[in-house]
């Protein structure tokens, strides 16, 4: 393949490939079927990584168990969880608590998987993949949040219709502008195709089911 790289960026990949550490370390921390083509590479990526070596110290040494490393593992991704499912919407979950229990709070901890329901519960892991996702892109203002600039709020405040017929096959600019001046009466910003396809369903965004509230 014939490299397109700046000067400047050919300067940075020659640096990185000196570095033969800093480049073993970003080659280790690539998905595996990235490296399908190199088994002994990958494999010895990881085997003489020297943070392989000081785990497998610590656990000859009982500095801690393996399961006590993996408990803690799934107490950070519990914490990380938590902090990227309250910014989604999920009060379809909430309403299936309160239909189930209602008032006593102490008999949601008593709940099995078949209680709330298989269903919501993918619901659920639906929107934490989602919002992993969302979470480490670029941080960016919502069009509909944006302090500077018109906000064409006749639109944003039906997005979700928007959203729909996107998912109907309205998937171009111009088929998505013209669904939108017939059903919404307005056109459809230039911005709204990027970003639903990073955010997807507006209903499942705090954001934007905060910003459509009666006020």
């Amino acid at each position: 393949m014939k490299s397109t790289l700046s000067t400047k960026a050919n300067a940075e990949l020659g640096t990185l490939i000196i570095n033969t550490a800093e480049l073993m370390q970003l080659l280790s921390l690539l998905p595996k079927e990235y490296l399908r083509s190199y088994p002994l590479l990958q494999k010895e990526l990881t085997s003489k990584h020297p943070n392989t070596r000081l785990f497998n110290q610590a656990l000859k040494d009982q500095l801690f168990s393996k399961e006590e490393y993996r408990d803690r593992i799934l107490a950070r991704l519990d914490s990380l969880a938590y902090d990227v499912v309250i910014s989604t919407n999920i009060d379809y979950l909430i309403e299936r608590i309160y239909l189930l229990v209602g008032d006593d709070i102490n008999r949601i901890d008593e709940l099995t998987m078949t209680d709330i329901g298989v269903d919501i519960l993918q619901q659920v892991l639906n929107a934490l993949s989602h919002g992993f996702r969302k979470s480490t892109l670029p941080k960016g203002e919502h069009p509909f949040l944006a302090e500077r600039g018109r906000i064409d709020h006749k639109f944003w405040r039906h997005a979700d219709k928007g959203f729909d017929a996107y998912c109907n096959g309205y998937t171009t600019q111009a088929a998505l502008d013209a669904w939108c001046q017939l059903n919404l009466h307005t056109r459809c910003p230039q911005s709204f195709l990027r970003w639903v396809k990073v955010y997807g369903d507006p209903r499942e965004l705090s954001d934007w089911v905060n910003y459509v509230k009666p006020r």
